[in-house]
């Protein structure tokens, strides 16, 4: 009788046991979906490599135009899922241009900015990006306000990414830059300008 009881017993925990699991999978499955479904792009910890280019436009001194190539490496220092999800980014930017008006001249260096990644749940991210950078322009001979090659260059903009697959993302962005050297010789007119770039970025 002990072992007809064992015997009835088995057959009723392997079902149990194989109903638990089924449950398990589905509640698994079920997370991973409602994970999919907020298509969440950025994460604490990932790294984001790119580049940006467009041009420049300030309206003092008849119109200073620059072309201008940044290339970028992004890290992702935290993420957030509440009222505003999205994820914030601290960005090193090299700088590369070249002042086509009043006349021509170079300028070289880099910026540190913070970035915001505003998740929507679809290929759109819209971001805000501010900081600042240093910048080495011999701009000074074609604009007798700008009285040094040394220069700070605070700025920031509005912008958006589009996302073509999960790791890459082609980038819109309009930014306002100062360029100053901060009194550190004079003149220091200093110059205000608009920019509008394009670029594309890889997340890893």
């Amino acid at each position: 009788m002990g072992k007809l009881v064992k015997l009835g017993v088995l057959p009723v925990f392997v079902i149990a046991a194989f109903l638990s699991a089924s449950a398990s999978a589905q509640v698994d499955f079920q997370e991973k979906k409602v994970h999919l479904d907020k298509k969440k792009h950025y994460e604490a910890g990932m790294q984001e490599y790119g580049i940006s280019g467009g041009f420049a436009v300030s309206p003092e001194d008849k119109i200073i135009t620059d072309f201008i190539l940044l290339p970028k490496w992004g890290y992702i220092v935290a993420d957030f899922d509440g009222l505003i999800p999205g994820a914030f980014e601290v960005e090193l930017e090299g700088v590369a241009g070249m002042f086509m008006t009043p006349g021509a001249a170079y300028e070289t260096g880099f910026n540190l900015l913070f970035t915001y990644n505003f998740e929507t749940g679809t290929q759109f991210v819209p971001f805000f990006s501010a900081g600042a950078g240093f910048l080495y322009t011999n701009l000074g001979s074609q604009v007798p306000d700008v009285g040094s090659k040394f220069n700070a260059s605070p700025q920031g903009g509005l912008g958006v990414k589009y996302f073509i697959n999960d790791t890459t993302a082609l980038s819109l962005m309009g930014r306002i830059r100062h360029i100053s050297n901060m009194s550190t010789v004079e003149p220091n007119g200093g110059i205000d300008g608009g920019m509008l770039l394009f670029g594309i970025d890889f997340l890893h």
